[in-house]
């Protein structure tokens, strides 16, 4: 058996294992409503951001993940504002099993003074999901010198796909202060969050039987922290999913440095900024990432150093994610009321 079939094998079983764990992203702040539904209209007035992920390509069939979202604020002139959002994603594991997901989101923000502001949001969405095996090689199918796709490979493939309807909930606090210019750069942002998902534990079986996707906990925050009289801005952020037996954990720091400060008035000077930053996802990775940010655009890319007992098939090889952002803020432009609006 080659290297590539031994890696496929060692996948697809992994697939079995964690069939009831959601995908994710390792630039988990580029997915707000997959983090949290109460991030939905949270911080910009219009955001579309898409997503593409490629992992394992030192296999013949490496899994990719697409997400795209788009959400937005009503209600921009009171004091308390609603949110809406629409977000989809579709993800292909090894040409195997294949997941698409459609959510709607609605989030509630409430102004707790021009300092503060609490917010929380609910989900639902609707999921399909299957599986095709027959372009797959099993162990059992080597001879003992070569493949033999005529041998017989013990595994059931006759699949049932099926469908379920899924819910989130979740809250966040916000905390922001002080302005953000290169003049001064004294500006700190942060952002503390708790969010449940499939909390109706939804049935999740090819076979048809009373198997249970687990319900996921989700806790997260980040921060945002101008060194005074510099142009650098940290921004440590942690991540962390317990869902049934798996727990996940990603702590990490990315250093922003300011090209430019946008116009506070007049909009001629456009917000330029490039960032450099890292994580690791506890047992499994060590995430490089780089990102630029030019007014309303952003697009960054990080790539995945594969560091768990994979790395031997992997040749450490994990994968690289690609993110695109556009947010539209012309609301708070000249604002003075809060930090938030």
């Amino acid at each position: 058996m080659t290297v590539k079939q031994l890696a496929i094998s060692i996948l697809m079983s992994i697939c079995g294992i964690s069939i009831a764990q959601d995908i994710h992203f390792s630039q988990f702040d580029e997915t707000p409503l997959l983090l949290n539904p109460a991030n939905t209209g949270l911080d910009h007035e219009v955001r579309a951001i898409a997503n593409y992920k490629s992992q394992w390509q030192s296999v013949n069939a490496p899994f990719k993940t697409i997400a795209i979202s788009v959400d937005g604020r009503l209600l921009k002139k009171k004091k308390n504002h609603l949110g809406v959002g629409l977000d989809f994603f579709s993800d292909n594991a090894a040409n195997s099993i294949k997941t698409t997901q459609v959510n709607l989101s609605i989030s509630a923000m409430i102004l707790l003074n021009k300092n503060n502001l609490l917010s929380a949001g609910l989900m639902g969405g609707f999921v399909q999901r299957g599986m095709n095996t027959s372009a797959n090689t099993w162990s059992n199918q080597y001879n003992g010198l070569t493949y033999d796709a005529s041998r017989p490979s013990g595994e059931i493939t006759q699949l049932s796909n099926f469908n379920y309807m899924d819910l989130a909930g979740g809250i966040q606090y916000s905390y922001g202060s002080n302005e953000m210019y290169m003049t001064a750069n004294n500006a700190k942002k942060v952002n503390i969050g708790v969010s449940v998902f499939h909390p109706h534990q939804p049935a999740y079986s090819f076979y048809g039987n009373n198997t249970r996707l687990y319900t996921k906990f989700v806790f997260h925050g980040n921060a945002s922290i101008g060194v005074k009289n510099t142009n650098l801005v940290l921004k440590p952020s942690y991540i962390v999913f317990i869902q049934g037996p798996t727990k996940e954990i990603t702590p990490g720091l990315t250093f922003q440095y300011l090209l430019q400060s946008a116009s506070k008035y007049t909009a001629i000077k456009k917000f330029t900024a490039i960032s450099l930053g890292c994580y690791y996802r506890a047992n499994d990775a060590a995430i490089a990432l780089v990102k630029f940010e030019y007014n309303s655009c952003a697009i960054g890319f990080s790539y995945d150093i594969n560091l768990s007992k994979l790395r031997t098939v992997s040749s450490t090889r994990g994968g690289y994610e690609i993110s695109l952002r556009y947010a539209f803020d012309q609301y708070k432009r000249g604002s003075t009321t809060s930090r938030f609006l």
